[in-house]
């Protein structure tokens, strides 16, 4: 009996456990009770979409691509308006949900200081020096050592005078006012270490050597002429000719940002710049007595000497790109202004001949009509560019490296302010008279004359930004 009853129960429960299941499957779609395999399905109805209105001051801003930002303010447009709106720089419409309130990371605000320390390796335009200093004669010639006689040959003088490459440095300070970088200001600072060029000649006054002598333009004959330096057989001669160098600039430039974007800048500037070139020529002579003249010396030196001084404003630009670590960028600029243009010339001879110690204002080259100091204003230009590519090695640290080309249209430069044309009345190294009285033309004369320069070359940098 119990078996029966509990065969019974297990049966209703397994017929009530798949009326369940039945009432559960879902018909496929088309299917209507009732009619036969022949009739088609209706198709299915798309549920209807939600209708959605944003408030009215909801303001939406995000990006459709990932990449392309774009903005949506509403104004009681609904869903269905929204969801059709047209992708910002692509075709189709958009179809992603609207997530509100999108704010985008701008990253890190920019550095507001930079600081920047350069090691300079430059070289410049060789200084010119017109006229010949020193020639070597022949004794049988007419006038020995004068210029157009057949065995004169310079051996100093009518050259443009090469100066070795110069190291120096170069420092750069810069501000800005505002967090974007629209507006700040620079100030930068260059000095090349003091360039120097000595060349000499000598000979010995013993017999058959060779006979050096300083060659000039004699007005009181109007012809060339020429002064022993060292004679053989009667004395001995050295003569050494030096060049000096030294060049400094500074300026003050304000920024102001006019481009910005996707790494590309552009950036114009004006301010005020200053250019300082130094140069020195001198020339120095000594010539002993030899064997078997009485022991005596003779000495003579002349010193030319500039120092210019551009002053003016100044405008530019620079372009500059950032690629994550690596950047580059150029800046250009242009000075208008005047160069004071100052010149000093110097000399002096000195000489124990005759028994007592001598002395005369004037050597070869400087004499009293043209010994003194003399300055003038001339206009000029001055462009500067600078070239750099750098590379990141931390967020605030870049090491650089460049190239820089400077231009000065107007300075005056020793060699130009030698003049050759020389009354030997007055001169005590050439007439050996101590003292020497001009007689004639008020010759040489000192007149300042201009000429260009340029300096050039490349930077190793180290940049800081905070």
């Amino acid at each position: 009996m119990r078996l029966i009853i509990t065969v019974t129960c297990f049966v209703l429960f397994v017929a009530q456990g798949m009326d369940a299941i039945a009432q559960n499957v879902i018909p496929p779609p088309g299917f209507v009770p009732g009619q036969g395999d022949d009739v088609p399905p209706t198709p299915p109805q798309e549920p209807p979409e939600p209708r959605w209105t944003p408030p009215a001051s909801r303001t939406f801003t995000g990006s459709s691509d990932d990449s392309t930002p774009y903005s949506y303010s509403s104004s009681g447009r609904d869903y269905d308006q929204v969801r059709s709106m047209p992708r910002a720089g692509r075709g189709g419409t958009f179809r992603q949900p609207i997530v509100p309130e999108v704010v985008l990371d701008d990253g890190p605000p920019l550095p507001r200081v930079w600081f920047r320390a350069e090691a300079l390796y430059w070289w410049s335009k060789a200084s010119p020096l017109p006229v010949p200093v020193v020639t070597q004669g022949n004794p049988a010639d007419t006038t020995p050592g004068a210029i157009g006689q057949p065995g004169t040959s310079v051996l100093l003088g009518n050259q443009n005078l090469a100066l070795p490459s110069q190291g120096g440095g170069r420092f750069t300070f810069g501000f800005s006012f505002d967090p974007d970088q629209t507006w700040g200001f620079e100030i930068s600072y260059f000095s090349l270490a003091t360039a120097s060029l000595t060349q000499g000649v000598t000979s010995n006054g013993g017999l058959g050597s060779g006979l050096l002598a300083f060659p000039f333009f004699n007005p009181n004959t109007a012809s060339e002429d020429a002064s022993p330096i060292a004679l053989p057989g009667a004395f001995a001669g050295t003569a050494v000719l030096s060049m000096t160098s030294f060049l400094q600039a500074d300026d003050l430039n304000f920024l102001h940002n006019v481009v910005s974007s996707n790494g590309i800048r552009l950036d114009l500037l004006g301010g005020f710049r200053n250019v300082n070139l130094q140069d020195g020529l001198h020339f120095a002579t000594s010539s002993p007595n030899v064997p078997p003249n009485a022991p005596a010396f003779f000495n003579t030196f002349d010193s030319f000497t500039t120092n210019n001084n551009f002053y003016g404003g100044q405008v530019g630009a620079r372009a500059s790109y950032d690629a994550a670590r690596l950047f580059m960028n150029a800046t250009g600029k242009l000075a208008l202004g005047e160069t004071v243009e100052s010149v000093s010339v110097n000399g002096g001879t000195f000489t124990n001949i005759g028994g007592g110690f001598s002395s005369s204002n004037g050597g070869y080259l400087a004499q009293p009509t043209n010994m003194g100091s003399q300055s003038h204003n001339q206009f000029a230009v001055v462009p500067e560019m600078n070239l750099n590519v750098g590379l990141r090695l931390r967020p605030w640290a870049s090491i650089i490296v460049g190239y820089s080309f400077l231009y000065i249209s107007s300075v005056a430069r020793p060699g130009d302010q030698i003049d050759r044309v020389i009354n030997p009345t007055q001169a005590s190294a050439i007439s050996n008279n101590f003292p020497a009285n001009l007689t004639g033309a008020a010759r040489p004369e000192l007149s300042v004359q201009n000429t260009s320069f340029w300096a050039q070359g490349i930077n190793l940098a180290l940049e800081f930004r905070f």
